[in-house]
């Protein structure tokens, strides 16, 4: 070591030329010991630091794919769910629509029965009242007759207890004839009343 060391102290002091950049044996023996150490990081690094970085970038590659694999199946699960819902939507509206029609169906057929039964019951009506008329004016009928008969026979029992003249008579039918509206008019004035 003391040779090498004195080889290099002779070395330094041998006179300098001057020189721009030169490759004399000053410099080479100087870069020597730079370039060792350079080759001895390299390995090193290579060794020490590359396989673990080259490891942690293939992980890290590796993480990213399956990230990238899994947000592509999240979207695709996304995407079939989203159209799900879509044809759940559609299908929610065609049964909202069906039911709609169906609620419409059912409430014609229910102004129609109620139409049909309100026209039966105004029908029935019409018809007792059209009985109820009937009957009343035959009635009505019955006592007319009635009364006219009596006056009639009263009239005819007093023509012929009696033998009058031509005033009479006039004066006789006048009476009748009042009795007779009397009578005929004063039941229809009380039914109205």
């Amino acid at each position: 070591m003391i040779a090498l060391n004195q080889g290099f102290i002779s070395l330094l002091n041998v006179p300098m030329e001057p020189r721009l950049f030169g490759m004399d044996s000053q410099t080479f023996l100087q870069l020597v010991p730079h370039l060792f150490n350079f080759i001895l990081l390299a390995v090193l690094m290579t060794f020490i630091l590359y396989k673990p970085v080259r490891a942690f970038l293939h992980e890290r590659a590796d993480r990213i794919a399956k990230e990238l694999e899994e947000a592509d199946a999240t979207r695709l699960a996304a995407n079939a769910l989203k159209d799900q819902y879509e044809q759940r939507l559609k299908d929610i509206e065609m049964e909202r629509t069906a039911i709609l029609d169906d609620a419409r169906k059912q409430a014609i057929e229910r102004r129609n029965r109620d139409m049909a039964d309100t026209k039966k019951e105004m029908d029935a009506l019409k018809a007792r009242a059209q009985i109820e008329i009937t009957a009343e004016r035959d009635r009505v009928k019955d006592q007319v007759e009635q009364a006219i008969v009596e006056i009639s026979t009263d009239m005819a029992g007093k023509l012929l207890a009696a033998s009058i003249d031509a005033t009479a008579h006039t004066r006789l039918f006048n009476e009748a004839m009042a009795e007779l509206e009397a009578t005929v008019f004063k039941p229809a004035a009380v039914e109205t009343a």
